[in-house]
């Protein structure tokens, strides 16, 4: 029997859920930006074209959008997989299987490690990383004065869903540019995406962190530029961080030290 009556309305829902799962949940209750449910994950599957998957990296690419409905179990990895496999493209179909294996590798490690190892730092970081715990007001309230960055801060309250360039760029931005750590970035992402769970939420951050790879993971503006077909760059006038080569980046960012030797695997 539902607990939610048949004759509320679209603006009534959120009360009534809000009453029924209090405690639960920070800040106002409201439906999500996407809607939920087995029905709308195999529409959505349904929709997936994975031939323009090869487009993925850009904001605008060919993404599945399926991955709240995978981290909810709306839709599982083998009815994705045997989707993917009617792909003509070899290449695009191949991608989409290897990023499906991550997602199932991370599940692995998670399983393996358990929840309180994953949680910290499997690897020592591979330069001297300064990290602090504390989020500054600016990004929480989307006010860094980085067009690109508040607009990351501000999608995700809103829709509970990025990009995985958007994470990407955002989490290299908090943990290296910000010298915050990425355990509160693990949490900041709790608090509002859909897909996120566990192992691929804190191992996608250890991974831009470099606890969990051979180096740490960062961009400059070119990278962000052409990704985001200029967006944000365009007409920005902010004093951009990010404005630089990689190799000038690198050595602002990580020291004449870096890469630090750590002996890890």
């Amino acid at each position: 029997m539902s607990l939610i009556p048949n004759d509320l309305s679209d603006a009534e829902i959120p009360q009534q859920l809000g009453q029924l799962l209090s405690g639960l949940f920070s800040g106002p209750a409201r439906l999500p930006f996407a809607p939920g449910g087995r029905k709308a994950a195999l529409e959505r599957l349904k929709a997936f074209n994975p031939a323009r998957y090869g487009s993925r990296n850009h904001l605008e690419g060919g993404v599945s959008g399926l991955s709240p409905y995978l981290r909810h179990g709306m839709v599982s990895m083998a009815e994705v997989a045997r989707v993917i496999r009617t792909c003509k493209s070899g290449k695009d179909r191949n991608e989409l299987l290897r990023q499906l294996s991550w997602r199932e590798f991370f599940y692995l490690v998670l399983e393996q490690e358990g929840e309180a190892k994953v949680l910290e730092n499997l690897e020592l970081p591979k330069y001297n990383a300064r990290w602090t715990d504390t989020i500054p007001d600016d990004i929480r309230t989307a006010q860094t004065g980085l067009p690109c960055v508040d607009a990351w801060v501000s999608r995700l309250e809103a829709e509970g869903y990025l990009h995985n360039h958007e994470r990407l760029w955002f989490g290299a931005y908090w943990v290296h540019w910000r010298k915050l750590h990425w355990k509160a970035g693990y949490r900041f992402f709790r608090e509002h995406l859909l897909d996120g769970d566990v192992g691929n939420n804190a191992l996608s951050w250890q991974w831009v962190a470099s606890t969990f790879s051979q180096k740490p993971y960062f961009m400059n503006k070119d990278n962000i530029e052409r990704y985001s077909a200029g967006k944000w760059c365009r007409g920005c006038a902010a004093d951009c961080p990010f404005d630089a080569e990689y190799e000038t980046l690198e050595k602002r960012l990580f020291g004449p030290g870096f890469p630090r030797d750590t002996g890890a695997r």
